[in-house]
């Protein structure tokens, strides 16, 4: 009896032995997938990339399943292929990175079935494709990923550490962490959808700043194409403008290698993607536009890219039409509606950029014709002077140009230059139209234009950058000029520059009562005076763009006769 006994309580210990060993393997897995979500969840959450992510996943599987070999798929839609993400084990390096057709072997079975895999052998399954393996009986066990219900990828593991064939227990684990990585990529996918779209608001504010920091209409146009890349993660980007007068859109900027090819491609309104925008006005966004019947391949032809998809958006202005928007293949993906309400945003942004930016064009033009009418009615007044300040424009910008000057020094030189002697209507015309030298007295009424001139535009307050120029282009290097005898550093680097130009001028000019120097003796004269009544930087900027042939407009009535004065007096200038 005693015998029975112990019979029956070895089973029962068995059993309970068993059951303890379950009992653990289930506690470790949950442990396991207690630590998938707690890491892979902060991952998710601090916006990890994928690819980390994805290696700390398998690691999970390889540990929980308890194997060492293990590779993660994910299906690519746009080329129908099983990539081989992640790849754990021996044949990790050779296997990397490979690529196959997504129906193609046991994860490509589980792929297109969406069904979880068992194979006792897969050297004699039939869905097998992969290499000879060393065991006789290597098993393998694989199962969908899902994301809204849709395979994304597969997971595959093959041979366990202590040789026994995959169980269904086994699959149930591996399904339950498939299961976890589907929650948890959707939750990073989700992080960084957010997280993407924070960036993008705040570099579309951003660009905003930037667009509305210029004024000057290319600036504004390439800054927006440079943006676009950015916000919309695009590989290139085009701006097309209206050219009302012949009906066709022509790239404005295009971004890339081939930009300046572009330049030449015309498009008729109506004709292609871009065409078909700017005639309707709506936005348009096209996962493959070989599919879409509005692509014409001649742009890609002419630039020679490959344009696969595209978001396209009308710039408007005040209702009206003025040119379109392309960001051209998205990096990582295709474009959604989502981008394509952004671009919109974007796209508002230019047009005001735009139409300000041509408002103050516009405005800045008139201003300068009106200023130029204005220089040009004083001209009229003395005969012989005919040209003076056009000339005297020209050759300020030609010695600005090697001198380095800002934008901003350029136009209130540009300004300056113009209006240097509008102080001359102040000037009684038996002064300013006598055929003789001037005496005493008509000298020092002369010396006073560049003051009443200063008066004049004193009562404009956006034009008080131009007063300096204008007031003291009379005074000189060593301080016996005029207005206020001011030496050297004193004098503001746009009189410096207009005294030169002023100068030139009047040496090469004929008068009644001289003829003018030619120009390389006027150039001597310059270079004896340099330090002295000139700056010599400035002596030695125009000297260069007169020696590289940017000195143009030269008066042509010049005689070579030597003078026995040679450099004209402040009062004849």
């Amino acid at each position: 009896m005693a015998a029975e006994k112990k019979k029956t309580i070895r089973p029962a210990r068995l059993k309970e032995g068993e059951n303890l060993l379950a009992c653990k393997k289930k506690l470790g897995i949950m442990d396991i997938e207690l630590e998938i979500y707690r890491e892979l969840g902060g991952l998710a959450v601090k916006g990890a990339s994928r690819s980390t992510i994805l290696n700390r996943l398998m690691d999970f599987t390889l540990k929980a399943i308890e194997t060492r070999s293990g590779t993660l798929y994910l299906i690519d839609e746009s080329t129908k292929e099983l990539s081989f993400e992640v790849v754990k084990g021996p044949l990790a390096k050779k296997l990397k990175g490979l690529r196959m057709r997504a129906e193609a072997g046991i994860a490509g079975h589980v792929a297109k079935t969406g069904k979880p895999y068992i194979s006792s052998n897969i050297a004699k399954d039939r869905y097998w494709i992969g290499i000879k393996t060393s065991h006789e009986h290597s098993n393998m066990m694989a199962v969908p990923l899902f994301r809204k219900k849709k395979v994304i990828g597969v997971i595959e593991v093959i041979n366990k550490v202590d040789s026994k064939p995959f169980s269904t227990s086994d699959l149930k684990i591996l399904k339950s962490l498939a299961n976890h990585f589907s929650i948890i990529m959707e939750r990073a996918d989700l992080f960084a959808e957010l997280d993407g779209r924070v960036k993008q608001f705040s570099t579309l504010q951003d660009v905003g700043s930037l667009l509305n920091s210029t004024l000057d209409e290319s600036v504004v146009r390439h800054r927006a194409m440079e943006a676009i890349t950015q916000i919309m993660q695009a590989e290139t980007g085009s701006l097309l403008l209206v050219d009302e007068a012949r009906g066709q859109l022509y790239f404005e900027v295009a971004l890339g290698e081939k930009g300046k090819e572009l330049k030449e491609v015309r498009l008729n309104i109506g004709e292609g993607i871009a065409g078909w925008v700017a005639k309707y006005g709506k936005p348009l966004v096209i996962h493959d536009v070989t599919k879409d019947y509005r692509f014409q391949g001649n742009v890609d032809k002419k630039s020679k890219f490959i344009t696969r998809d595209m978001v396209c958006v009308p710039v408007k202005v005040k209702g009206r039409i003025i040119g379109v928007l392309q960001a051209i293949n998205r990096i990582g993906g295709t474009f959604t509606k989502e981008d394509m309400k952004l671009f919109q945003l974007f796209s508002n942004q230019v047009a005001i950029a735009l139409d300000n930016a041509r408002l103050y064009e516009e405005i800045r033009e008139t201003f300068h014709a009106t200023s130029e009418a204005l220089a040009e009615a004083i001209e009229k007044r003395d005969p012989y002077t005919g040209g003076h300040t056009k000339r005297v424009f020209e050759y300020c910008l030609s010695i600005a140009k090697y001198l380095d000057l800002p934008l901003k020094s350029l136009e209130v030189l540009k300004l300056s230059a113009v209006l240097h002697d509008i102080g001359k209507i102040g000037i009684e015309d038996s002064i300013l139209r006598k055929n003789a030298p001037l005496d005493a007295d008509e000298a020092r009424s002369m010396r006073m234009h560049p003051q009443f001139g200063a008066e004049i535009l004193k009562h404009v307050p956006q034009l008080k950058d131009i007063i300096p120029g204008m007031l003291y282009h009379h005074e000189r290097i060593d301080g016996k000029g005029y207005p206020n005898g001011f030496k050297e550093e004193q004098i503001p680097l746009i009189a410096r520059i207009i005294a030169v130009a002023d100068t030139y001028d009047a040496m090469t000019t004929t008068r009644p009562y001289r003829k003018g120097l030619p120009p390389e003796a006027a150039i001597s004269e310059l270079k004896k005076c340099a330090g002295l009544q000139f700056d010599k930087t400035v002596v030695e900027a125009f000297i260069k763009a007169f020696h590289n042939g940017d000195v143009e407009g030269v008066s042509k009535h010049y005689s070579s006769e030597k003078l026995a004065e040679p450099l004209p007096s402040h009062e004849e200038l």
